[in-house]
């Protein structure tokens, strides 16, 4: 069984967080993480929509084998997202539903 979920940063964030993509087209704005955690859940992360500029926050699809892939990914973004607080600015990384 799949689990996903759809989350909203960018490829600085995610490059910060998690490396450099295992796919990634630059001209084409169209990246893919494969992701093994600790726990040995799978995740697979990519954009949904390509073009225009990687700068941007855009949409992500997250999919995991497990809930708990999903969980460890959001979590991993929101200590990034605490790491970037007061040097830059977080809003240029990833955006939070208030």
């Amino acid at each position: 069984m799949t689990h996903s979920s759809e989350i909203h940063t960018s490829v600085a964030m995610l490059i910060s967080v998690f490396g450099d993509p295992a796919r990634a087209d630059h001209e084409a704005n169209s990246y893919e993480w494969h992701i093994e955690l600790a726990d040995g859940s799978k995740v697979h992360l990519r954009n949904l929509s390509t073009g225009g500029s990687a700068a941007r926050v855009q949409p992500w699809e997250l999919s995991s084998d497990t809930e708990a892939g999903i969980a460890q990914i959001n979590a991993k973004l929101e200590e990034g997202e605490n790491y970037y607080e007061g040097g830059l600015h977080p809003e240029l990384f990833i955006k939070r539903d208030a």
